[in-house]
């Protein structure tokens, strides 16, 4: 039996050409990766389209951010999320280039994005690619004020048939029941 990740890898590579995500370069860490703000591409919903959102308090209430999922679609063995994040610039001392991390508090090496099929009772994590780097925004990632920052994280295809996840970003309350769709 061959391991989960070479086995997902040419899925992996296949979309990660289709969503054209940088190898987690700098550009990833800046802010200005190929989704940052700019016209989705062939295989990229719109980020006009928003099928879920909430927004949540950031920093012990100091500003609050805006979060809109605009897909989550299952291609090949892999299921693909589509969000972006829009931080509200808080009441007082403002950092100019905030990063992910320091603004929701997450980890820099664990996944910090979670699906949780309810109806089956799973939990599905962000996947790996074969250098062992986590498929999600780098935690070190630059986010723009009242701007929104366009980001996308891959997760297993799901199983048992599941048709509807709760999403959790950066430790969040959830935003439930987001549904899947299946690559057209």
């Amino acid at each position: 039996m061959r391991p989960f990740f070479k086995a997902a890898a040419p899925a992996i590579a296949l979309a990660l050409l289709l969503a054209g995500c940088s190898g987690g370069g700098e550009d990833a860490r800046d802010g200005s990766d190929a989704q940052g703000g700019q016209g989705a591409s062939p295989g990229q919903p719109s980020t006009e389209d928003v099928i879920a959102e909430g927004t949540f308090p950031y920093r012990e209430h100091e500003g609050e951010a805006a979060f809109e999922i605009h897909a989550l679609t299952v291609r090949g063995e892999l299921m693909q999320l589509d969000y972006t994040i829009t931080p509200g610039t808080p009441e007082s001392d403002a950092e100019s280039d905030p990063e992910i991390w320091t603004l929701f508090g997450v980890s820099l090496t664990e996944p910090h994005i979670d699906l949780v099929d309810m109806e089956n009772l799973r939990r599905y994590t962000v996947v790996e690619d074969e250098n062992g780097d986590l498929l999600q925004p780098h935690p070190t990632t630059v986010l723009a004020y009242d701007e929104p920052n366009s980001f996308t994280a891959f997760f297993a295809a799901p199983r048992d048939g599941a048709d509807t996840f709760d999403v959790y970003l950066y430790g969040m309350q959830p935003i439930m029941d987001v549904p899947v769709e299946e690559e057209r």
